[in-house]
């Protein structure tokens, strides 16, 4: 294709003028043109507004709403501001997999931080069809993150034996050796296996240069005093 038949075509789509064709009920059933403005339904959108409003116009008591919500994020934190950046590790949804469901509770301050982000989030009232779990139900609580239900059961306790038994051995490399190695030495620390700590209190000093004097005792005199 030559310079002069590509001048031709922008020249073409430059010279184009957009004329007004209707509101958004207007649509051609006989082309394709399915795009905004031919593909609006204009009747779903005042039946979706309508329903919400419905919603809105519902007295609700304390006890229908939920204490705490379910959120994911189901879109990527790639070409996002910033401050949305921010808000979203401030709610626990900065990984890089999308999809990780968190626990928010539902109160002022956490329900302005998920409007912020609300195009980039999903969330679910969390239901508790056992009642809301006590200090006594730690640890026999289960919730399904596909439904939202929190569910407590017994039977979900593992014991405490069973919990002994399940205990690893430490890690000792990458960043686990470097905590291990930071608090097990040093001025407070308790030592390495097999490697006790110097304790260092001032009398070190002492300990080096009274050495130091029996080692170079046949060399000059002056350490014979």
């Amino acid at each position: 294709m030559s310079f002069v038949s590509v001048f031709h075509i922008q020249k073409r789509f430059l010279n184009y003028r957009i004329t007004y064709k209707g509101p958004f009920d207007y649509k051609r059933d006989h082309t394709k043109a399915y795009r905004y403005p031919f593909g609006i339904n204009k009747g779903a959108i005042e039946d979706t507004i309508n329903e919400i409003n419905q919603i809105r116009q519902l007295d609700l008591k304390d006890t229908d709403v939920s204490p705490f919500h379910l959120v994911w994020r189901y879109k990527t934190m790639t070409h996002i501001p910033w401050h949305e950046k921010y808000v979203l590790s401030h709610l626990g949804l900065h990984q890089k997999e999308c999809h990780i469901r968190v626990v928010v509770p539902n109160t002022p301050h956490f329900n302005g931080l998920l409007w912020r982000v609300k195009h980039l989030i999903q969330l679910m009232p969390i239901a508790f069809p056992d009642g809301i779990p006590t200090e006594e139900d730690v640890g026999c609580v289960k919730l399904n993150t596909y439904t939202g239900a929190l569910s407590v059961n017994p039977s979900h306790k593992v014991s405490a034996d069973r919990i002994d038994l399940a205990k690893s051995d430490d890690i000792y490399y990458g960043k686990y050796l470097r905590e291990y190695l930071k608090w097990s030495s040093g001025l407070f620390g308790k030592g390495l296996p097999g490697c006790p700590v110097q304790q260092i209190n001032g009398s070190h000093i002492e300990d080096h240069k009274r050495k130091a004097m029996n080692a170079n005792k046949h060399q000059h005199h002056f350490y014979n005093n």
